[in-house]
């Protein structure tokens, strides 16, 4: 189902998807009660590039923690919104607990899907970026 620009999936459909893509996976865990979770979709995903870069370079799902709370477990969600990014084979690359705004959320959009988080820190390509 379309929530705004982005093409989220549920996560099993989101690993295939990535599986047959080779593309990496962003799980967006999220509750109905989290105001942060409101707030990044609106001020993160619902802008046209960012939305554009994950549905381009990514397979985006969204993850109701409420609903699944044995991915919460098994994901070691402490608080909403956490962010992970995990390889085609659900290995994980990385995460970010919290809310993250659209001009550093696009530096990490970046750092993962050039493949640079395998050879630096997110500091260090974000200072090498600018």
């Amino acid at each position: 189902e379309r929530d705004g620009p982005v093409a989220w999936r549920d996560l099993d459909a989101a690993l295939e998807a990535a599986r047959e893509s080779g593309k990496p996976v962003m799980i967006h865990f999220t509750a109905d009660w989290c105001g942060w979770c409101k707030k990044m979709k609106k001020d993160v995903y619902e802008q046209s590039d960012v939305a554009a870069t994950l549905n381009r370079d990514f397979v985006p799902s969204m993850v109701d923690a409420d609903k699944h709370p044995e991915l919460k477990a098994k994901y070691g969600v402490q608080g909403l919104p956490t962010i992970w990014f995990v390889t085609p084979e659900n290995q994980g690359i990385t995460y970010i607990p919290g809310y993250v705004d659209a001009p550093t959320f696009r530096k990490v959009l970046a750092w993962v899907s050039s493949g640079a988080y395998a050879k630096q820190s997110f500091e260090e390509f974000s200072a090498a970026e600018g």
